[in-house]
């Protein structure tokens, strides 16, 4: 088993290696989200939830222009807008938005539904958008930047919600370690390597250990070769692009 893990891990670095040097411009993306998470201090749901967005520059950039919309599966209509006029990511690129301590932008816990949903990222303000199980703005494509769709466990509503945001590689599964919610809530979903992918993708998404701000670390371990595959497939691509 040892054996293995290493063995992964060393093909994670060759493709991490690979996509160095063929990596795009700077984009703003979806990172990592954590909708569902250990329930402490007693008596609190979901406290340490975060969607995070990353700079693949590294660097601070202002999010001036651009708003982040959840949708409902239930509907696949937006349930929160929130405009981030006057925020930047950090030095390193991150903001994070959430209920986990450090956020940028503080959001009540229990706030970002366990799927299936999504978060958006769009170009516009948050008069553009409305919010309402019946009255909120359906998800679309028009001025999106990046989306991910996602959900726990064996969630049946969002039908559709990924053609709706354009996305490609389907919805991602929060719960995906091992189909049971206890391990679920100890994981996030992300991109891995971090920051890798193309946006409206999640062909590099997988679970892993929440880093809220810091980079995408190691996946869990039956996670390890199907991400690995998946980088050095994306830099195939786009060496041939």
């Amino acid at each position: 088993m040892k054996l293995h893990r290493f063995a992964t891990l060393a093909i994670l670095i060759l493709a991490a290696l690979a996509c160095s040097g063929t990596q795009s411009s700077a984009a703003l993306l979806i990172n990592e989200v954590d909708s569902d998470t250990v329930n402490i201090p007693m008596g609190a749901t979901d406290p340490l939830e975060f969607i995070e967005i990353y700079d693949t520059s590294g660097i601070s950039v202002p999010l001036d222009g651009y708003v982040m919309v959840l949708f409902n599966g239930n509907g696949n209509r937006a349930y929160r807008v929130d405009d981030l006029d006057g925020f930047s990511t950090s030095a390193t690129g991150y903001f994070v938005a959430g209920a986990v301590p450090g956020a940028q932008l503080a959001i009540p816990v229990n706030t970002i539904q366990n799927g299936v949903d999504a978060v958006a990222l769009y170009l516009g303000n948050a008069a553009d958008f409305t919010i309402g199980t019946t009255t909120g703005t359906l998800a679309n494509t028009t001025n999106l930047v990046d989306a991910i769709v996602y959900k726990t466990g064996a969630d049946v509503d969002g039908v559709g919600l990924d053609g709706l945001l354009g996305i490609t590689g389907g919805v991602v599964d929060e719960f995906g370690r091992d189909g049971l919610a206890a391990t679920g809530a100890i994981d996030s979903i992300g991109r891995f390597p971090n920051g890798s992918g193309a946006a409206r993708n999640s062909t590099t998404w997988t679970f892993m250990v929440p880093s809220p701000g810091a980079s995408n670390g190691v996946p869990e371990p039956s996670s390890m070769l199907l991400a690995a595959a998946a980088a050095l497939a994306m830099c195939a691509v786009r060496r041939r692009q």
